[in-house]
């Protein structure tokens, strides 16, 4: 009983926000309230704060009946164990239009469909977020047709339908360090991208400095397109799930004692850490700077 009461007390206290928007009949137990409290919050989480009133809850032996009022509105679920519970209550929540924020959300969400009502260009960076401002992912246009925008994802963090958008950064700014197999020549490089310009592709300028027993300048211009791993493989692992295959060529203009013109291309994994910030490792060669390997951090502004 006394670790019933804990866990029930430790709930409320984290789901605080909640509490107060649901309200249980005075028949179902303690265990089952704190079971149904961690349900309901981990659907609901950082979408609008509505009432949820949970009528009944019925258990018997293979058997589950949950019945729940939404805004006055009734639901529901059926289910033969609690893990069903928790993915139905999950289900029925994520359509869930009352949970919408107000202006352009996420009407649709699953592992395989992000979708909403906007006209964005395909390859425009959209952040998805929640009711207190926090940034619950970055996503990518892939499709726009008859005012529907079909996405797939850059980052994410707890992506569930329901959640606002917004235009997403449109400039990106990175430091890149390169380096030949054997470590006798360094380079840095400073780049520079205008994200949305073209459907899947930016343009990207880069200033570099190169060392090899006496410096050299030059710059690069070029292009740069990016593939997020989920389109490949699904999966929470946040090394894929928030990852990307990036690959750019380049024409570089140099001078070491002379002015000299080059060419190059460079292929990278990266990882958003966040939705703003990334870190990416890669292969570079370049006529300039021949087999380089590559580690760069930058940001999304």
């Amino acid at each position: 009983m006394i670790r019933k009461l804990l866990l029930l007390l430790l709930l409320i206290a984290a789901l605080s926000p909640l509490s107060a928007a649901l309200s249980f009949p005075l028949d179902i137990g303690a265990e089952d309230e704190a079971f149904l409290s961690a349900c309901f919050s981990s659907a609901i989480g950082g979408r609008k704060d509505v009432s949820i009133e949970v009528t009944s809850f019925e258990r018997s032996e293979g058997y589950i009946q949950l019945t729940f009022l939404i805004e006055g509105e009734e639901r529901t679920i059926t289910a033969s164990n609690d893990e069903e519970v928790k993915a139905f209550i999950g289900n029925a929540l994520s359509l869930e239009e009352l949970l919408y924020l107000d202006g352009s959300t996420l009407f649709y969400v699953t592992d395989d469909i992000i979708a909403s009502h906007d006209s964005y260009l395909p390859g425009t960076l959209v952040e998805a977020y929640d009711v207190d401002g926090r940034t619950r992912a970055l996503l990518e246009v892939t499709d726009s047709s008859d005012g529907v925008n079909l996405y797939s994802s850059i980052y994410e963090k707890d992506l569930k339908a329901g959640l606002s958008l917004r235009r997403g950064p449109s400039f990106s700014l990175s430091l890149r360090g390169l380096s030949n197999i054997s470590f006798s020549s360094f380079s840095f490089a400073l780049d520079f991208s205008y994200l949305p310009l073209f459907s899947y592709f930016n343009p990207v300028l880069s200033l570099y400095v190169s060392y090899d027993g006496s410096f050299s300048y030059y710059g690069g211009l070029g292009v740069e397109g990016r593939l997020p791993l989920e389109r490949l493989i699904r999966t929470h692992f946040t090394l894929i799930e928030d990852a990307s295959i990036v690959a750019s060529v380049m024409l570089y203009l140099g001078y070491d004692g002379a002015f000299s013109l080059g060419s190059g291309f460079a292929v990278a994994y990266e990882h958003h850490m966040t939705s703003r910030f990334y870190w990416r490792v890669g292969y570079e060669t370049s006529t300039m700077i021949p087999n380089t390997m590559m580690l760069s951090f930058g940001v999304m502004i």
